[in-house]
């Protein structure tokens, strides 16, 4: 598993899983760090499938999900493929109203959950 200032990535087969660290997302310092760490790793490794896994996360800013936006669409442009995983039900609430669980977003409860849908697709 190699580690990163905000985040620890392990390979599951094909999928790039990211672990987040830090359990407050708030601060704009982190969550931009966090960004920036997140494109270089896409840039660097170019997976095809990545799962983002929250389950360290309990408090998270509407910054991350810009963050999470720029590498869906970095992906995409890749034919890649994001899935998030391992929110507290008070994070995944939050993407419920701003109706991006299961639109914008597909969220799993645990990476392992995510890992098996792209078996599936």
């Amino acid at each position: 598993m190699s580690k990163h200032k905000h985040f620890e990535v392990q390979r599951a087969g094909d999928v790039c899983v990211v672990h987040l660290i830090d359990p407050k997302l708030f601060d704009t310092l982190i969550v931009t760090e966090l960004q920036d760490d997140l494109m270089e790793l896409i840039d660097a490794e170019q997976p095809s499938k990545l799962v983002v896994n929250f389950a360290s996360v309990t408090h998270c800013s509407t910054a991350v999900i810009n963050s999470l936006l720029r590498a869906k669409k970095k992906l995409l442009s890749m034919d890649g493929t994001l899935k998030l995983s391992g929110m507290s039900s008070s994070i995944r609430e939050a993407y419920k109203m701003l109706n991006l669980d299961g639109t914008v977003f597909q969220i799993y409860d645990k990476p392992s959950d995510a890992i098996e849908a792209f078996k599936s697709e």
